[in-house]
């Protein structure tokens, strides 16, 4: 135990002295003890490593290290966690904005549960990379005029730029900017079904929301007809690094259908129920987005002139 707890040593022989017999006593070497050995008596375990050499007890052969790997797949991270990872300040904010300032998520239309399973949701939070030497790259673009479109998105960090109107209107705007909502409920009730759930009995826990917003494969853009699909007349691009809640028309009307089956009390004689979307609103009954973006951008104008005329005064 001396030599092996010396300065700048890590193991040392065990011996012991031989004093039998003729001759002059001296030093029998019984075995060789590690720093390794002195540590495992004082934790009373065994370290393992790549240096142990194992024994099979029925058949005496030395058991390979490749068969005796370790499962650490319980440290992997969950396909179900949100691929961009954002501060819970800001996912409340975004929470209480879209509740509180845009109808279509508001309390009367789908419930602030839900709505906070839906932002938790994998593919409900994105991220823009911008590239410095090709500003204008297709991947830059949240929005191009005249390219159909099924998702609505909400800005929570960096700016972008709007190009609206006849006359290309260009300005800047930043977080907490939205644009699309009128993608949520154009093309509804022509089509195959956005989602089909089962009830559950009433005393059943709140169905999740996991596969209540499951991605199904949606019916391609371009083979829908035209005069119900969502086109707008507008671009929306990026000028720095985004974040930004994307939201799709299927994952909104799956949202709506789990806040309404989570408020409604389910009964046995409704198992198995399919619930199909059903027409709530016309695409020709709609305002203009392009108007509202315009004339939230002017309000804002007028207000900043009105604060500077105070400032002179």
């Amino acid at each position: 135990m001396g030599s092996v707890g010396g300065v700048g040593t890590e193991e040392g022989s065990g011996c012991k002295v031989n004093s039998e017999g003729e001759g002059d006593p001296f030093y029998e070497v019984l075995g060789l003890v590690t720093l390794e050995d002195v540590i495992e008596e004082i934790i009373k375990s065994e370290i393992l490593d790549e240096s142990d050499m194992f024994t099979d007890n029925r058949s005496k052969k030395k058991v390979s290290q490749h068969g005796r790997k370790r499962d650490f797949s319980a440290f992997k991270p969950s396909d179900s966690e949100t691929k961009v990872k954002i501060s819970p300040q800001l996912l409340l904010a975004a929470h209480r904005f879209l509740s509180t300032e845009i109808s279509h998520f508001s309390p009367s239309q789908m419930s602030e549960k839900i709505l906070l399973r839906l932002l938790k949701h994998p593919e409900v939070i994105h991220e823009i990379k911008f590239d410095e030497s090709n500003k204008r790259a297709p991947e830059h673009y949240l929005y191009t005029r005249s390219k159909p479109v099924d998702y609505f998105a909400l800005i929570l960090q960096g700016k972008v730029e709007v190009e609206a109107g006849r006359e290309d209107m260009k300005f800047e705007t930043g977080p907490f900017s939205f644009y699309g909502t009128m993608a949520l409920t154009t093309f509804l009730g022509k089509y195959p079904p956005l989602l089909s759930l089962s009830h559950t009995p009433s005393h059943a826990p709140t169905p999740s929301i996991s596969p209540t917003l499951s991605l199904a494969p949606s019916t391609p853009l371009k083979s829908i007809n035209p005069a119900v699909v969502y086109v707008p007349d507008f671009s929306v691009r990026a000028l720095s690094d985004l974040q930004f809640v994307k939201v799709t028309r299927q994952q909104y009307q799956n949202g709506l259908k789990a806040s309404k089956l989570d408020s409604t009390p389910q009964s046995p004689e409704s198992l198995h129920l399919k619930i199909n979307p059903t027409v709530t609103d016309k695409a020709d009954s709609v305002p203009d987005e392009t108007t509202n973006l315009l004339n939230e951008q002017n309000a804002l104008n007028r207000k900043l002139n009105h604060t500077a005329g105070e400032n002179r005064i």
